[in-house]
Formats: structure tokens, sequence, C-alpha cells
């Protein structure tokens, strides 16, 4: 197999994934101030938090699953299969093991101490957990190492000299004929055929819709991280791109996402108007996103290199804190806001610290949490 030499690194890729994944903490954290469910929650409610986290949740997780297929695509290079698996068992197997034997059961115990189901110490609590053994926000590195696996023979097809040609001339003639946008189509399609058999649980075994939702998104990731002008195009049409998300973000919140009764549904067909519109909405944020990264974020310094490689960790570690620091804050009596915005602040600080002075000091700990 003849294989493509290794494209230089897109730093805009590796901004937008710290990025993206220091989001993670604003979200969280808001989830414990809106009646969505979540592992604790206060009291009261906030209503003026669920339209920006509606906004965000509709593009977050798409968004990383892209940017990890585009990242595979650098991870991969010149490697033989069996040296990239070998890197993934090391680098998502492994801390997601021991995130889910460290690092979730706090997250738990937290949990049934907030709803008073337990009320012992955290020793009595451990032995507890194995009956309830879960990966929670894990589950992220659940499905990207099934996928890497799982897309590896087409991952390496794609870098040989035949395929190489063949992605060229698709991606020419996407570009030439402004079609970018029908990389919602295949979304739309597993969004009104799969959503409502499959609803959303991240058990991996009977979760196929977010199996095949966001396998096509990293698959999507690598696709384009394989061709360049792809990335020359999303920057030149950034705008458009803002623009049409911002269109279809109003139809679907406006049409279905309001409290009461929306004007989608209203007939028959609004459920179908409703999806095809969600699945443009995740495209052309995705797209937008990339775009204004490109325009932007072009560059390497100091400050990308130490938090592209402490995000990882601080992804593993981020909840447990937000969990833990959010369980004491919301029996205060101060405002919403004041609460979160502690629980926001302290969950950085603490995590970062947690990174800087446990993780990336002691070398054997960075093992558990993908640190080269």
């Amino acid at each position: 197999m003849n294989e493509i030499s290794l494209k230089p690194r897109l730093y805009f890729l590796d901004w937008l994934r710290v990025l993206a994944f220091s989001l993670l903490v604003f979200y969280h954290a808001g989830l414990i101030f809106v009646d969505w469910g979540f592992h604790i929650q206060n009291s009261h409610f906030s209503e003026w938090l669920k339209l920006p986290m509606l906004f965000v949740n509709q593009w977050r997780l798409p968004l990383l699953f892209f940017v990890s297929g585009a990242g595979i695509y650098f991870a991969l290079g010149n490697r033989t299969a069996g040296v990239f698996a070998k890197e993934r068992l090391l680098r998502i197997f492994i801390p997601l093991v021991f995130g889910m034997f460290v690092v979730i059961p706090p997250q738990l115990y937290f949990e049934w101490l907030h709803h008073e189901t337990f009320t012992g110490s955290y020793l009595d609590f451990y032995p507890l957990y194995f009956s309830n053994i879960t990966w929670n926000h894990l589950w992220f590195l659940t499905y990207l190492f099934v996928f890497s696996l799982l897309a590896l023979p087409l991952f390496l097809y794609l870098r040989s000299e035949r395929a190489t040609v063949i992605i060229a001339s698709f991606s020419s003639l996407l570009i030439k004929s402004r079609s970018l946008i029908l990389f919602a189509i295949p979304l739309f399609l597993i969004e009104i055929f799969l959503r409502d058999q499959w609803p959303d649980n991240r058990n991996l075994v009977s979760d196929w819709y977010n199996f095949a939702f966001y396998f096509l998104l990293l698959i999507y990731g690598y696709f384009f991280a394989s061709a360049k002008q792809f990335w020359i195009t999303l920057e030149n049409s950034r705008r458009i791109y803002l623009m049409v998300g911002l269109f279809s973000f109003c139809i679907i919140y406006f049409g279905w996402h309001q409290s009461g009764i929306n004007f989608l549904e209203t007939f028959a067909l609004g459920s179908y108007i409703f999806d095809l519109f969600k699945c443009i909405n995740i495209v052309c944020w995705i797209f937008c996103l990339l775009g204004y990264a490109k325009y932007y974020l072009s560059y390497n310094n100091r400050s990308l290199q130490y938090t592209s490689k402490a995000v990882y960790p601080f992804y593993i570690l981020h909840q447990t804190v937000l969990i833990a620091l959010g369980f004491y804050v919301i029996k205060t009596e101060w405002s919403i806001l004041t609460k979160y915005l502690i629980i926001v602040m302290g969950t950085f600080i603490i995590t970062m610290l947690l990174y800087e002075l446990v993780v990336r000091r002691v070398e054997w700990i960075g093992v558990f949490f993908g640190v080269k």
C-alpha cells in the first residue's frame, strides 16, 4: 500500500479541541440549574440558562467527534494498524478503565448523598459502586475507542494512493458545486430512522442512534482532514454557515423547543422538518466554527502547547470536580448566577491544579490520563 505523507499540523483544530472541551464545564455546570436532569440539581431552576445551553447542546458533541476524526488522521499518519491500535489502547482504553474505577465513583457518591439514598462515608460507599458501575461522562472515550478500531480498515484505505485520487476528485466536485451542506442528509436519515427506535442511553450495545450518528461524524472529520481544500472553503464560507446556522437554530427553537405548542408541532410533517433543520444546524455550526477557527487560530504558541496536553486529563477530571464542588455550593443561599460562576471558576481552578501538581508531575499517574 502506498501511503500519503503526513501533512503539517492544523493548529486551529488543536485550538478548537481545547475550546470545545473547555465549553463542557460551562455546559455541565448549567445542568445543575435547569430541569433536564443531572447528578445533582439546585433547588430552584433558571429559565435564562436554557436558551444558551440548548444552542450549545445542538453541536457540542458532534463537533467533538468531528474534531476527533480529524485528529485520527494526524495520529494515524504513516503508522501501521498495530501501532495505531496500541496507541489507542494506551491513550483511551486505559484512562477509561482507570476513570471508571477511580474518577467516576465520587460522582455517584455525591449523587446518592444529594438524593439522600445513602448517608455513609465514601469508604462505605465504594464497595456498593461495583453493583452500579458506570462510565458517566467518559462514555465519549468508550465510543471513540470502539469507533477508532472499527473504522481503522476504512482509514487505512483512505490514505492509500488510489483513495487519495478519489478523495481529491470528490471533494473538488463538492466544493465547485457548493454542496457541503449535503453532509447533513446522511445525518437526517439516521435521525428519522433510528432516533425514535433507539433512545439516548449511551450504553454502547443498544444505542444504535448515537452509535451511527457520532460514528458518521467521526468519519466526516477524517475525510475533511484528508482533503485540505475543504478547510479553505470553510474559511471563505464561514459567514454563510454562520447565517444559515442562525436561521436553522431559530427554526428548531421557535418551531419545537419553546414551552407550549410550537408551529412545527401543529402538522404531520413538522417532526421531519425539525429533524432536517436540526441536522442542517449541526453541520452549519461545525463548518462555521471550523471556518472561524482557521481564520483566527491558525498559529501555535506556548499556551496552545500547554493546553493541548492538559485538555485530555482536564476532560477526564472536570465532571468529578464539578459535582463535588457543586454539591456544597448549591446548599448555600446565594443567587443562581453566583452559584453558577463559583462552580465554573472553581472547577477550572481545581482541575488545572490537579493536572499541574499531580498528573503532569507524577509520571506513572500521567499514564492513567493518556499523557504521552
